[in-house]
């Protein structure tokens, strides 16, 4: 039960705010230990962030640091008008000359007959695809468009609205293109036979690749040049042809330098602004700021032209750390010199290159188990639960303290308040006897 207390009717003193201001007094530890809680989350914070830095510079350099990255591929056409072309990773280096024929076309017959209502259940009849009849009483196009396509006989139906009054009527196209199909209709619904029986007649596509001929069921073509995905857009006029070339991404190279370059340079400008902003953290930063700076003039054994960044045209600045890099150098190195720079970044076993040395490093740094960050952040987190721990235990003993003191002085008022009352009586006592007298 608490204690309902009237401050100094007796003294007259404060007694709330005396109490008040003691109990201030012996919050200081407490008070210290909130503000070195609320450093270290914020140093946490700082750590968090960086983390996110490096593995931004990790995946970076891990478009640099191996072969395969150096080794891709990319396909273009001398007009994508007529053919679009993609290489996958696996394709071989080639020029080559494609003549488009023909397009690949899938079967469809429409229905002759037209109408007002997609749900107006008033059609029967049958449908013959290949060799499975579909009979229908008393449907409706919508219902009749399910029926087929529930069949699942390598036909799909649709309905399509010419924009006349009855102009709603039921396609089936076949899936696969160049592929022929029996369809007869009886009933409600007949097929328009424009041609050979259908409304338009299935073809495959028909492609000349350096004087080969080669036919595909769809427009997409896998199998004309060995990892390359051809996608026919238009037919060539008679005799000419587009030309596919498979050459080196040397701009996905090039992108994937400039973007390693952008994320180490965001590193070094945010281990600056930590040195400025809290200067307990700047010497560890300041480590790590010259390890990289290390790795990335470091040397390379190699018998290329180029055996550093350096070389490579690269360089750093002196006032600010960040790195920088001449592109008509590099874009020269990626014409002339690809396996160069090959070795440079990526290297060999015996003598690993420049990504590869940063990418091992920055590995063990953002580790989520114990790498830098995570070690940092799990260090401050243990020192936060501890001075948790101990404010909950100065909280208990302050609630006690609290309480003996407005024990304290609730009694100091009552003796007050009695002695007050003796005063009192003895006053009027002698007033009494003095009158009497």
């Amino acid at each position: 039960m608490s204690t309902i207390t009237f401050s100094g009717l007796a003294t007259g003193l404060d007694t709330d705010s005396i109490i008040e201001s003691l109990m201030e007094v012996e919050r200081a530890p407490i008070d210290a230990l909130e503000e070195d809680i609320e450093y270290l989350e914020a140093q946490n914070e700082t750590y968090e962030n960086f983390d996110t830095i490096l593995s931004d510079l990790y995946s970076a350099i891990g478009a640099l640091d191996s072969v395969s990255e150096f080794n891709s591929l990319s396909a273009s056409t001398s007009s994508d008008s007529y053919v679009k072309a993609t290489a996958a990773s696996y394709t071989k280096a080639g020029t080559y000359q494609v003549e488009v024929v023909s397009l690949a076309h899938q079967q469809k017959d429409v229905s002759t007959e037209g109408f007002a209502s997609s749900t107006d259940e008033t059609l029967s009849g049958s449908f013959t695809i290949g060799e499975t009849t579909l009979s229908y009483e008393n449907e409706s196009l919508a219902s009749l468009a399910d029926l087929v396509n529930d069949a699942d006989l390598g036909v799909s139906a649709t309905i399509v609205d010419d924009g006349t009054e009855n102009g709603l009527r039921l396609v089936l196209t076949v899936d696969e293109a160049g592929s022929d199909v029996e369809i007869l209709a009886e009933g409600s619904i007949t097929i328009d036979t424009a041609s050979n029986g259908h409304t338009q007649e299935s073809s495959k596509a028909h492609v000349i690749v350096d004087g080969l001929d080669i036919y595909s069921s769809s427009n997409t073509v896998t199998n004309a040049i060995y990892g390359v995905t051809l996608n026919l857009m238009s037919i060539n006029d008679a005799g000419e042809t587009t030309t596919v070339q498979v050459a080196a991404d040397t701009s996905n190279i090039e992108e994937n330098i400039s973007a390693f370059v952008t994320s180490y340079n965001e590193m070094i400008n945010f281990i600056d602004d930590v040195g400025g902003a809290d200067s307990s953290l700047a010497g560890e930063f300041r480590t790590l700021e010259r390890k990289m700076q290390s790795l990335v003039g470091t040397m390379v054994s190699t018998d290329g032209d180029y055996n550093s960044l350096a070389s490579l045209g690269f360089e750093t600045d002196y006032k600010t750390g960040e790195l920088s890099y001449n592109s008509s150098t590099l874009s020269d190195a990626l014409t002339t010199s690809l396996e160069d720079l090959q070795a440079l970044f990526v290297g060999d076993d015996d003598n690993p290159g420049v990504a590869v040395q940063l990418s091992s490093y920055l590995l063990d740094m953002v580790d989520s188990s114990d790498g830098f960050v995570a070690t940092k952040v799990g260090n401050n987190e243990d020192k936060i639960e501890d001075m948790e721990d101990q404010i909950e235990t100065y909280e208990a003993r302050l609630e006690k303290r609290e309480a003996t003191l407005t024990a304290q002085f609730t009694a100091l008022e009552t003796l007050v308040a009695e002695m007050n009352s003796q005063a009192d009586y003895l006053e009027s006592f002698f007033a009494d006897y003095n009158a009497d007298s």
